[in-house]
């Protein structure tokens, strides 16, 4: 449709990241540095699975089936690990931005993480292969048992898979590290 010059009408967006107050509203428009900022989206990502985290415990109480119980462990038990870690995170952005140090800090990889280890890349290499290996097989035999138990054991096996893949993810990193050096 082709609009006249009464219907032309200007749509302004603001720039991503600039004086916006509804981005930044506690600090007037003005991005807070990028450490504050991180530990603030943190601490509030920390506040709402340690609501979700209540909510599943809760849940696992209202049932007596064990293996919707399963299902719920499985949920608790990734929350309180992440829980940790970000508390972790945080403690160690607060230690650099308050110039303070934590025993709890997260510590993050050296420069020489793997010195004096030189089948190190060739380990992690191997890792790596045998992992996406194991998420495939894995992957493959929830596709081919999908229905069995109505899919419970599809959706745990799909979540093995998964961390699978995750652990490449990780392995990745710390082969991308170790190169470096």
């Amino acid at each position: 449709m082709l609009q006249t010059e009464e219907q032309l009408m200007t749509i302004t967006t603001p720039l991503f990241e600039t004086q916006n107050p509804r981005v930044h509203p506690l600090t007037e428009g003005t991005p807070p540095p990028v450490s504050e900022r991180l530990i603030r989206a943190l601490e509030a990502h920390i506040a709402a699975e340690a609501d979700d985290l209540a909510h599943s415990r809760r849940l696992a109480e209202t049932t007596t089936d064990s293996a919707v119980n399963v299902l719920l462990e499985l949920i608790v038990e990734d929350a309180q690990r992440h829980e940790a870690l970000l508390n972790r995170m945080v403690a160690r952005l607060r230690g650099e931005v308050e110039v303070t140090e934590s025993p709890n800090a997260l510590p993050v990889p050296g420069l020489d993480a793997f010195a004096g280890a030189p089948e190190t890349v060739a380990t992690l290499r191997t890792l790596i292969r045998n992992e996406q290996e194991g998420a495939r097989y894995l992957r493959h035999l929830a596709r081919q048992d999908a229905e069995l138990y109505e899919g419970f054991f599809g959706i745990l096996l799909d979540t093995f898979a998964r961390d699978g893949e995750k652990h490449v993810h990780l392995l990745r990193y710390l082969l991308r590290h170790t190169e470096s050096q």
